[in-house]
Order: structure tokens, then sequence, then C-alpha cells
């Protein structure tokens, strides 16, 4: 009997260009805007006033609960958070590909580089606020497809409870993950109806359709309930054609426009932040090239196959089904993390023509060297961002905690913080909220100055960038200078 064996060379060799991505800065996290909200100043209330008063489960529920009451455990030392979530978002790469190859659909190196390595994927795999949602429901999603799919080869009660409770799991860290799942989910059990040649195994899409009514109940439930009420409140379907109009132009836009800036000048601009130290280009060259050249050697094995009648619907259902939630709240707003769950799509949906580009060892390994290597040097590009913003947030917040006084100190009054401009830390492509300051928001300085002092007491923060309107009475006014220099005095 044939031992079953899950990890390969490629599989080994894209884990190393993966811990390549969030580590080439070293054994550190960059934490911005919510992470300081939900790891750093929730933690400090008791779990059932984060969860019911401030409502968090009202949305995205297993998530909600895991922010303070476990990747709370390590703000301090969020680099630990990171290496679980890299572990997970390696293990779900790995877990979708033997769910395609066991349906003969074969794009493995070309899975893990773009899925892994791309760098519009670094926002929402990168940043733990949104990676703990997104990468740690992706890993659930895939996690249930393997197990369903492996239910069908070993029919054992064990195996169909796991793939029910992790199924479940997935349905409740992120909306576009939910859609991910349930169609990962179909898949897997059309295909097997189809090999059985029998409608009997079409009876288990009982259990993907009940578990996803059930999470669509609890998230009507829940915008009654919780004080903060939940996304199912903000559902409609008013304008809808103006929305699916404004979601197709955010999508091409990331897809092509951020993809090229991210990626192709993301590679330049990550060229130079690795020339700009001998002792960086030192490390990192030969790193980038090694791990580059690793990936393209065990990965040029690997022949491209797909058919079309399996990949073009497979692959635009993974790419176009995730994206349906963003069509029911009021305004579309498709961020670099929102493509994220979609980018397994492409690879599947390409499968047919990478199969008649690619049928070459040689032509393979060139490209998967190429992908890998531009992908890994825009991800330095894309690090060395939340470093820098990471960096001057923090000069902020110890600014402004230091010139608090008592009385915001002790909640009897807030204050404002009048800005000389808008903080955005030059980057390569900023757009809406990648990658933003904490002082572009009160909630996110409040949020993060309350996370730096350990106390929650600290009424909202305001920053301005006049106070032209604005009411200061019983307020304590705050000037910071281009510096980030806090005091009470006016910058002249």
């Amino acid at each position: 009997m044939k031992r079953f064996r899950f990890f390969y060379p490629c599989d080994i060799a894209f884990a190393i260009a993966l811990l390549l991505k969030f580590f080439s800065a070293g054994i550190w996290y960059f934490p911005v805007l919510d992470d300081h909200i939900q790891y750093g100043s929730y933690p400090l209330f008791p779990l059932s006033h984060v969860l019911f008063n401030i409502g968090t489960v009202s949305s995205r529920p297993f998530a909600s609960i895991l922010d303070p009451s476990f990747w709370g455990l390590f703000y301090h030392h969020m680099w630990i958070a990171l290496g679980l979530i890299c572990v997970l978002y390696f293990f779900s790469a790995v877990l979708l590909d033997r769910i395609l190859v066991k349906h003969h659909v074969t794009v493995t190196p070309f899975l893990y580089a773009t899925y892994l390595l791309m760098p519009i994927t670094f926002e929402g795999s990168y940043w733990i606020s949104a990676s703990s949602r997104i990468v740690v429901g992706m890993f659930f999603a895939t996690a249930a497809a393997f197990l369903l799919m492996r239910y069908f080869s070993i029919k054992k009660k064990r195996i169909l409870a796991g793939y029910i409770a992790l199924a479940l799991l997935s349905f409740g860290f992120y909306e576009s993950v939910m859609i991910f799942s349930f169609v990962l989910q179909i898949f897997v059990i059309v295909k097997r109806a189809l090999n059985d040649k029998t409608k009997k195994t079409l009876l288990y899409l009982v259990f993907p359709f009940a578990l996803a009514l059930l999470m669509m109940l609890y998230y009507v439930l829940a915008a009654r309930v919780f004080s903060s009420g939940s996304r199912a409140s903000t559902f409609s379907l008013n304008d809808f054609g103006e929305r699916i109009r404004s979601l197709l132009e955010q999508f091409v836009y990331i897809i092509t426009t951020g993809s090229f800036r991210t990626t192709i000048n993301g590679f330049w601009d990550g060229l130079k932040h690795i020339l700009s130290s001998p002792l960086t280009a030192l490390i990192l060259i030969p790193l980038i090239l090694g791990v580059s050249a690793l990936c393209a050697k065990t990965g040029k094995k690997y022949e491209i196959r797909g058919k079309v009648n399996t990949c073009v619907p497979l692959g635009l259902a993974m790419i176009g089904l995730p994206l349906l939630p963003h069509l029911l709240v009021p305004d579309v707003w498709l961020t670099y993390r929102s493509v994220l769950v979609c980018i397994p799509g492409f690879c599947v949906l390409f499968a047919p023509i990478g199969r008649q580009l690619l049928k070459k060892h040689r032509s393979r390994q060139f490209a998967i060297f190429l992908l890998v290597a531009l992908f890994s040097v825009g991800c330095v590009n894309e690090l060395q961002t939340y470093q820098k913003v990471s960096k001057t947030d923090a000069v902020i917040v110890e600014n402004v905690a230091n010139a608090l006084s008592e009385d915001v100190k002790n909640g009897n009054a807030s204050a404002i913080l009048v800005l000389p401009h808008e903080i955005i830390i030059p980057q390569t492509s900023y757009y809406k909220d990648h990658v933003k300051s904490v002082a572009s928001s009160d909630w996110a300085l409040t949020g993060a100055v309350r996370a730096k002092t350990k106390n929650n007491g600290i009424p909202y923060i305001t920053p301005v960038y006049s106070l032209d309107g604005v009411d200061t009475d019983g307020k304590q006014v705050l000037y910071m200078d281009k510096t980030y220099q806090v005091t009470e005095e006016t910058y002249e």
C-alpha cells in the first residue's frame, strides 16, 4: 500500500519564500491602524464587554472572539501572531492545491507564487487586522473542503464531523471567504457525484447550504440584538446596477493598475531599498535569488493540467462570487485585501492557457524563477512601507500620549490634535487605506493612544487640519509640527 505523502520539495521551497516575504526586515511585525485597537485596546476590556457591549461579535463572530482572547495576547510580540498566520497561510495553499490536483487541475507552483507571494496580496496576508480574518478563514475553508474530499474516500463519521465544524468556522471570519468556502465545498461534492455517476452524492449539498443559511440567519438576528448591529443591518439592494458598475471598476483597477504598481513599480522601489545598504544587499540578494532558484527547480516538474470545462466555470466562480458581499452594502469599498480571496481563481481560470504556453520544463522553470524573484522584491517594498508607517505612528502616538492632560487621561475631557498636513508616508501604491497612518482618523489615533497608555478611559482624540468651525470648548487642543512634536502651543 502506497504511503500517503503530504509535503513535497516544492511545498518546502515556497514555505521558505513565504517566510522571506514576511520577515525580510527581521523577526518583527509592524502594526498599523486597527491593530492597536483590536489587539492593544480591546484586551484591556472584559471579553464580554468587547463582544456584546461594543458588539464586535455581531459581524465575523469567530474572528471577533479571537481578537481580544487570542491574538491580543501577542500585542507586544506580534511577530509571533504573524508567524502563526504565516503557517495557516501556507497550509491553506497546500490544502487548496491538493484539492485541485485531486480533481485534475495542476497549477501548483503558480498557485503558490501568486496566492502566497504576489505583492497585491500583502495587505490581506500581512496586516494582522485583515489576515486574522482572511487568511485564518481561508485555512478553515480549504481544510473543510479537504476533509470533505477525504470523507468521500474513507467514509468515516469523525472526518465528516470535522468537515462540518471547520466549514462552520470558515463561514464566520470574512464574508468573501464564506463564499469561497461555499464554492469549494460545492465543487468537491459535484465532482464526486459526477465521478460516482450517482445523484445520491448530491445529497451532501445540504451541508454547505444549511451552514450558509445558519450564518445568514445569525447575521440577521445580530442586526437586531447587538448594540452595534451587524453588516446585515446595512444590506440593501437599492441602486444595484450602480453598485455592480462601481464594483467592476474598482476590481479591474486593483487587478490591473494596483497589481502593476505593487509588482513592477514595487520591484524597482524594493530593489532601491535593497541596494541602499551594503549589508541589506549582501543578505537579501543571495536569499531572494536562492529561494527563487529553489522554487523554480522544485516547481518545473509540475506539468500544468486543467480541462477548459472544469477550469473556466470553477475559476470564474472563485473570482467573481467572493465579490458578491460587497454589493450588499450601500457603499462599494474594494481594497487590496479584498482581492486576496480571488487570486487562486485566476490560476485555475488560466490553467488551460498555461498548459499550452508552458509545456517545456525550461519555460516553466524560467517563469517560476521570474515570478518568485519579482514578487519577492515587490514584497520587500511592501514590508518597508508598513515599517515606515508603523515607526512614524509610534512617534506620533508617544508624543500625543505624553502631551495629554490629566483631565483627558481621567476621561473628563476630550482632545483635539491640529495637524500641519495630512500624514501620508510616501509609498509606491497608495490606495484607499493602504497603508494609512493612525493620525488619519479619530478612532485609529484614539485606539493607538489607549493601547500605548493601557487606558481605555481616554475619550476620543480628534485629528483636524484647522480649528475653523471646530468646537474647542472644554477640550484640550494640541498642535503637532512637521517633525511630529506635540505641544499645547501653536506652531507658526
